[in-house]
C-alpha cells in the first residue's frame, strides 16, 4: 500500500466501519415506512431534502457557508459540481427505490460487485500495491461475487449502476478535493431543486397505522428528520473514510456493510437460501483475512516503535 501516516489509516478505517455500521440501518429503518407505489421516490426525494437542510444548519453554526457560497458562485466549477452530484445522486436514489420494487437482489450484487472494482481502479488507475494476505481476500471475494452471478439472471441495469457509479464519483473526489461536507453539501443542494420538483408534483404515499409507528403516522417529517440523519452521517463518515484509505483497502472494506445489512435482514425475519450461503461465506472469509492482516501490521508497528525507543 502507498505510505499514509499511521493515525490517518486508522481514522479512515474507523469511519468506514463506523459508516457500514450506520448505512446497514437504514434499511432497518425504512422498513416502517409503508412501501407502497412511488414511495422509493418519494423517500430518496425527502432524503434529499432534509440532508440538505441539515448540512446547511452545520455549516452556518460552523461558519463554512461562505465557502460553500464561493464554490457554487464559481460557475467554471459547475460541470465538475454537476457531475459528482448526479452520480452520487443516482446512488441515494437506487439505493431507496431498488429495495422498493423488487430489485434487492441486484442492488445486492452491485454491492458486493463494487469493492473489487474499487480494488481494481485503485490498482491499476493509482499503483495502489497489495500485499499477498490482500490479494487473497480480493480472490475470496470474487469468489463469491462471481458465485452470485451464477444465481442471478443476467446482468441488471441497476447493478451495474452501483458497481461502476460510485467509482466514479470516488475519482472525481479525488481528482478535485475538497472536504466531505463541503462536497456533500454541494451535492445535496444540486439535487434539491429536482427533489422539490418531485414532492410537489406527486402525492405522498399513504401512511398506514397497520405497518407504521403510530407517531410517524400522526407527524411524518419526524420520520423524515430522521431518515435524513441516517442518510447524512454515514455518507460524511464514507467520504472521510474514502480520502483517508487507499482506494484498494476502502473498496475492501466495503464488504462490511452488506454483511451487516444481512445481518439487519435477518434479524427482520429473512432468511438466506441454500445457495446463497456460499457468497456470504467467501467474503466473510474475506473480511477475516483483512483483520488478520491489519492486526498483524498493528503489531508490527507497536515491534518497530518498541524497537526504536
Amino acid at each position: 500500500m502507498n505510505g499514509r501516516p499511521s493515525s490517518q489509516l486508522y481514522l479512515g478505517l474507523a469511519c468506514s466501519v463506523l459508516a457500514s455500521c450506520l448505512f446497514a440501518f437504514l434499511p432497518w429503518y425504512i422498513h416502517f415506512f409503508p412501501l407502497e407505489a412511488h414511495s422509493g421516490n418519494w423517500l430518496a426525494a425527502q432524503r434529499i431534502l432534509w440532508s440538505s437542510g441539515l448540512m446547511l444548519l452545520l455549516l452556518s453554526f460552523t461558519g463554512q457557508l461562505p465557502s460553500l457560497v464561493r464554490l457554487l458562485l464559481d460557475w467554471r466549477t459547475w460541470p465538475r459540481l454537476w457531475a459528482s452530484a448526479l452520480l452520487v445522486g443516482m446512488q441515494f436514489w437506487v439505493f431507496i427505490w431498488a429495495p422498493a420494487n423488487g430489485q434487492t437482489l441486484a442492488v445486492a450484487l452491485g454491492y458486493f460487485s463494487l469493492p473489487i472494482i474499487l480494488v481494481l481502479v485503485g490498482r491499476f488507475v493509482y499503483q495502489e500495491n497489495l500485499n499477498s494476505m490482500q490479494w487473497a481476500a480480493v480472490s475470496l471475494a470474487g469468489g463469491g461475487v462471481a458465485y452470485a452471478y451464477l444465481l442471478a439472471e443476467g446482468l441488471s441495469w441497476v447493478m451495474l449502476l452501483v458497481a461502476f457509479g460510485y467509482p466514479l464519483y470516488f475519482m472525481l473526489r479525488r481528482k478535485y478535493a475538497l472536504p466531505g461536507h463541503i462536497a456533500f453539501s454541494i451535492d445535496n443542494l444540486l439535487l434539491l431543486p429536482l427533489a422539490i420538483a418531485y414532492l410537489c408534483f406527486n402525492l405522498p404515499p399513504v401512511w398506514s397505522a397497520e405497518t407504521s409507528l403510530t407517531l410517524f403516522v400522526d407527524y411524518p417529517w419526524i420520520y423524515y428528520l430522521g431518515l435524513g440523519i441516517a442518510g447524512t452521517i454515514p455518507m460524511l463518515l464514507f467520504l472521510a473514510a474514502s480520502n483517508r484509505l487507499p482506494l484498494s483497502l476502502f473498496g475492501l472494506m466495503g464488504y462490511l456493510e452488506p454483511l451487516l445489512v444481512f445481518a439487519v435482514g435477518w434479524l427482520l425475519g429473512e432468511r438466506l437460501s441454500p445457495e446463497q450461503w456460499p457468497t456470504y461465506i467467501l467474503i466473510v472469509l474475506a473480511l477475516l483475512l483483512l483483520a488478520f492482516d491489519g492486526g498483524k501490521r498493528s503489531l508490527q508497528g507497536r515491534i518497530s516503535i518498541k524497537a526504536y525507543k
